[in-house]
């Protein structure tokens, strides 16, 4: 009987682990937190609501994983474009990577840390502050790259860091906000290009 017990608990599980947490976040990604039931994440994952239990824990542990997930796979993108010697062709890298990903026909459009966060009430506030805490890791990135470059003299003297790392995210949240809505690569492209040149001005030739 101990024997039969042991090789129960030592069976692995009959599912793939990585590919269910991929199949939650595009879960999330398209119906966000609250909209997404559990019975929408178990069909989707393939599994069956003992199986996530066991797995993920309950529906926030597996949302907290989806967004180290979608972190993993975001920041890389986003630090290799900022990595760029010119600051202009680094944040214009930056705004051309996001439209590419907010209009991927492989996955929803926009942005699960637009799409997917909890409506902010006693109960998902601190899973709505993982969300807020992960766009604003993408702002600091932006920040420490224009700081680095107001102390090169590439930003004009008038110039805040902190205020243009802000614009810029407040923009890239736009463009997912207009993906959602409808907007084309093609139009989005558009609209990179009017804010790339106003952020000229901004720069030191």
């Amino acid at each position: 009987m101990k024997a039969m017990t042991e090789q129960k608990v030592g069976r692995p599980r009959a599912f793939d682990r990585d590919q269910a947490l991929f199949q939650a976040l595009n879960v999330f990604w398209r119906l966000g937190y609250e909209g997404a039931s559990l019975s929408d994440l178990t069909e989707a994952m393939g599994i069956n609501r003992p199986s996530l239990y066991a797995a993920f824990g309950n529906k926030e542990q597996l949302f907290r994983e989806v967004l180290a997930r979608y972190h993993e796979l975001s920041v890389p993108s986003i630090a290799m474009a900022l990595e760029h010697a010119e600051i202009y062709v680094a944040l214009e890298q930056l705004l051309r990577i996001n439209i590419r990903q907010i209009t991927n026909p492989n996955v929803p459009a926009g942005c699960l840390l637009i799409r997917g966060v909890p409506v902010c009430n006693d109960t998902t506030a601190p899973i709505y502050q993982a969300v807020v805490d992960q766009r604003l890791g993408q702002e600091s990135l932006i920040r420490e790259r224009l700081e680095q470059s107001a102390q090169a003299g590439e930003l004009a003297a008038n110039v805040d860091p902190v205020d243009l790392a802000r614009t810029i995210m407040a923009f890239s949240n736009g463009l997912s906000i207009q993906s959602v809505n409808g907007a084309t690569h093609a139009e989005l492209e558009r609209s990179v290009e009017l804010f790339l040149r106003g952020l000229k001005v901004l720069l030191v030739a």
